[in-house]
C-alpha cells in the first residue's frame, strides 16, 4: 500500500512538473513575441500585451495540446527594422512563419534553426539582404520557402538538396549570382527569375516554365539552347597546325583586300575632286541632299515577340523622352533596356512590371487605341498628375510617341484588390482571412475618399473596378488609372459587371456612373463574389443576386463566410451592404453623391 501511495505521489509530481514546464514555455514564447514587436516597430500589430496568454493575439496561433505558439502570421503589418536574435528563434515549436509584405531589413537571424518544426516560411516582399544563412538548411521539415522580392545576394547553395521535404522554392526578384546548382529535391513550384544568375539550367529543373528563369543570363531548356562547348580542353597537333595555317592565309587575304580598297578609294577621290573643281561655282540643290534618320533602333521589352502584347517592341520617336512629375526619373533608353513581365491586360492596354538595370522597379501601362492628340493627351495627364490625394495612385511619368503611349507608376507591394477575389487555394484563403471588417470598411472609405476628391475637381474616373484598387502596406488603398479610359477608344463591349446600365460607350464617364461602380465594389468586398464571373456564369449582375436572397438570410447566404460577424459589427455590415445596393441602383438619381457616400462609410468604419 505504501508503495502504491509513493507511486501516486511521484505521478502527481511529474504532472505538476510538466504543467509548470508547459506554462513556463508559453511564457517564454510570450516574452519572445514582445521583444520581436518592440524591435520591428510593431505598434501596428495591436497586441494586447496585458493579456497573459499570447494565444489570443492577432496573427498568433497556439496548440492547445502543447500550449505553445505554432503559427505567426503578420503579412502587410507595416513592420520595419531587423529581426533580432532571441525573438523568432525562441519560438521553438513554430510551424508557420509569414511576415511577407512588410519593410523588414537586415539578414535572416541565425537562430531560426532552433525552429526545427518550421514547415512554412514566407518572407517575400521585404528588404532583407545578405546571403541565405547555412543554418536555414537545417530546417529539415520545411516544405515551403518564399523569400522573393528582397535583396538577398550570393550564390544559391546546393545545400537546398538537404531539405528533402521542400516542395516550393521561390527566390525570384533578388540579387543572386552564379549558377543554379544541381538540386535533387523534386519541387512542385520553383522560381529564380529576375536575379543575376548565369550558366546552364540544370536538367532536373528544365520542366518548369520559362518565366521561372527569365531576367537572368541563363540558357538551356526551357530557354534558348546553350552554345556547344568542347568536351576537352586539349587540342590535337593536327588541330593546332590547321589553326596556324588558317591564320596565315586569313592574314594574307585581309592584306590583299585592304590594298584593293585603298587603290579604289584613291581613284574615286581623284574623280570627285575633278568634278568639284569644274562645278565649284554651282551651289548644291537642297532637295537632293540625303535625308538622315534620327530615330533610335528598335527596342524590346519582355521578349522579342514584336507582333503581340506578349512582347513590347517599337521605335522611340525622334529624341522624345519620358516626362516625369516632380524630382527623379530615368531616361527612355533605361526603360527600353529593361526586362519586363506582363501583369495583366485590360480595356485601356497592357500593364507591365519593368526591372531597370540600376535595380529599380516601375509599373508601365502601355496604352492602346489612344484617340486624342498629343496636346489633349498631355493636358489630361498633367491635370491628373498634379492632382494629389493619399488614396489616388499618382502618375509618375508619361510618354507620347508616334507608335507608343506609356504611363509610368510606382509599384504597390500588395498588388490589386482583385487578387483577393480570385481563387480558393490555401494562399488565397490565408490572405482573405486578413480582410477583417475593420480592413474592408477602411478600404471602402479610402476608395470613397479618393473618388470624392476626383469629383470635387470635376474629374470622373470612368473605370472603377477591383483591378484598379491597389493596396499598399497595411492594406492602404489607392485608386489607379483615374480618368485614363477617356483617352482611348475600344470596340470591345465592357461586360465587367461594373458598368452603369445607362452607359453604352465605354469612353463616356460620369460621376453617377462612378458611384454605381463603387457600389458594385462594396458588394464585392462584403460578399467576395466576383461580379465579372457572376455576370458571365449566371447572367445576372451582383446587386440583383444580393436582392434575390431573402434579407433574413443575408448573414448566412450573402455575406462572405470569412468575415467574422459579431454583435459589435453586424449592424454596420448590414448598413454597408444596403449602401452598396443603393449606390448600384439602376436609377442614377437614387445613388447619391460620392461626398455623401464617403460621409456615411466614415461613420460606419470609425464608429
Amino acid at each position: 500500500m505504501e508503495t502504491l501511495n509513493l507511486l501516486a505521489i511521484i505521478f502527481l509530481c511529474v504532472l505538476c512538473f510538466q504543467s509548470e514546464v508547459s506554462f513556463s514555455n508559453i511564457d517564454a514564447d510570450r516574452d519572445a513575441l514582445i521583444r520581436f514587436s518592440s524591435a520591428v516597430n510593431g505598434n501596428t500589430i495591436q497586441w494586447n500585451i496585458s493579456n497573459p496568454s499570447p494565444c489570443s493575439w492577432k496573427g498568433v496561433t497556439c496548440s492547445t495540446t502543447i500550449n505553445r505558439v505554432v503559427s505567426l502570421r503578420l503579412p502587410g503589418a507595416g513592420l520595419s527594422g531587423q529581426i533580432p536574435l532571441n525573438t523568432i528563434g525562441n519560438l521553438t515549436r513554430l510551424r508557420t512563419l509569414s511576415l511577407r509584405g512588410n519593410l523588414l531589413s537586415g539578414e535572416v537571424p541565425q537562430d531560426l534553426e532552433f525552429c526545427s518544426e518550421l514547415r512554412i516560411l514566407n518572407l517575400q516582399n521585404n528588404r532583407l539582404s545578405g546571403e541565405i544563412p547555412v543554418t536555414l538548411f537545417r530546417l529539415s521539415n520545411l516544405t515551403r520557402l518564399d523569400i522573393s522580392g528582397n535583396n538577398f545576394s550570393g550564390e544559391i547553395s546546393p545545400s537546398f538538396s538537404n531539405l528533402t521535404r521542400l516542395t516550393h522554392l521561390l527566390l525570384e526578384n533578388n540579387r543572386f549570382t552564379g549558377q543554379i546548382p544541381e538540386i535533387n529535391t523534386p519541387f512542385s513550384q520553383f522560381n529564380v527569375s529576375m536575379n543575376r544568375l548565369t550558366g546552364r539550367i540544370p536538367t532536373r529543373l528544365a520542366t518548369f516554365p520559362s518565366n521561372a528563369f527569365t531576367g537572368n543570363e541563363l540558357c538551356g531548356t526551357p530557354l534558348s539552347s546553350c552554345p556547344n562547348g568542347d568536351k576537352s580542353n586539349k587540342l590535337s597537333a593536327g588541330a593546332i597546325a590547321g589553326i596556324a595555317i588558317g591564320s596565315v592565309l586569313g592574314s594574307i587575304l585581309i592584306i590583299a583586300v585592304v590594298l584593293y580598297m585603298c587603290r579604289k578609294f584613291n581613284k574615286i577621290r581623284n574623280s570627285t575632286r575633278a568634278v568639284q573643281d569644274a562645278a565649284s561655282t554651282v551651289p548644291p540643290s537642297p532637295e537632293k541632299l540625303p535625308e538622315q534618320d534620327f530615330r533610335s533602333p528598335d527596342y524590346i521589352m519582355a521578349g522579342e515577340n514584336t507582333g503581340s502584347d506578349e512582347g513590347y517592341s517599337s521605335r522611340a520617336d525622334n529624341k522624345d523622352e519620358i516626362l516625369f512629375f516632380g524630382e527623379g526619373g530615368f531616361l527612355l533608353d533605361d526603360l527600353l533596356r529593361a526586362s519586363a513581365e506582363v501583369l495583366g491586360k485590360g480595356t485601356i492596354g497592357t500593364t507591365y512590371k519593368a526591372y531597370l538595370e540600376h535595380g529599380g522597379e516601375v509599373i508601365v501601362k502601355r496604352l492602346k487605341n489612344v484617340c486624342v492628340s498629343k496636346r489633349e493627351f498631355t493636358k489630361r495627364i498633367v491635370r491628373i498628375g498634379e492632382l494629389y490625394h493619399e488614396n489616388l495612385q499618382p502618375v509618375r511619368g508619361y510618354y507620347y510617341g508616334k507608335e507608343e503611349k506609356l504611363l509610368v507608376f510606382d509599384p504597390m507591394p500588395m498588388g490589386s484588390l482583385s487578387k483577393f477575389l480570385i481563387g480558393n487555394n490555401e494562399a488565397h484563403m490565408e490572405e482573405r482571412s486578413l480582410l477583417t471588417w475593420e480592413v474592408r470598411s477602411r478600404i471602402a472609405f479610402q476608395v470613397a475618399s479618393g473618388l470624392e476628391h476626383l469629383h470635387s475637381h470635376n474629374i470622373s474616373h470612368g473605370n472603377i473596378k477591383s483591378n484598379n484598387i491597389l493596396l499598399g502596406q497595411g492594406f492602404q488603398a489607392s485608386i489607379s488609372e483615374s480618368g485614363i479610359i477617356q483617352l482611348v477608344s475600344s470596340s470591345t463591349p465592357n461586360l465587367s459587371g461594373y458598368r452603369a446600365p445607362e452607359l453604352i460607350d465605354t469612353r463616356i464617364a460620369s460621376k453617377e456612373a462612378d458611384v454605381y461602380s463603387f457600389g458594385i465594389l462594396i458588394l464585392e468586398l462584403l460578399t467576395f463574389k466576383d461580379s465579372t464571373i457572376l455576370l458571365n456564369d449566371e447572367g445576372i449582375d451582383l446587386p440583383t443576386w444580393v436582392q434575390s436572397v431573402n434579407e433574413a438570410k443575408w448573414k448566412s447566404d450573402v455575406i462572405d463566410s470569412n468575415l467574422v460577424i459579431d454583435s459589435s459589427n453586424e449592424e454596420k455590415i448590414m448598413k454597408l451592404l444596403h449602401l452598396g445596393i443603393r449606390c448600384a441602383s439602376k436609377v442614377p438619381t437614387r445613388r447619391g453623391s460620392m461626398a455623401d457616400v464617403a460621409r456615411q462609410i466614415k461613420k460606419l468604419s470609425m464608429a
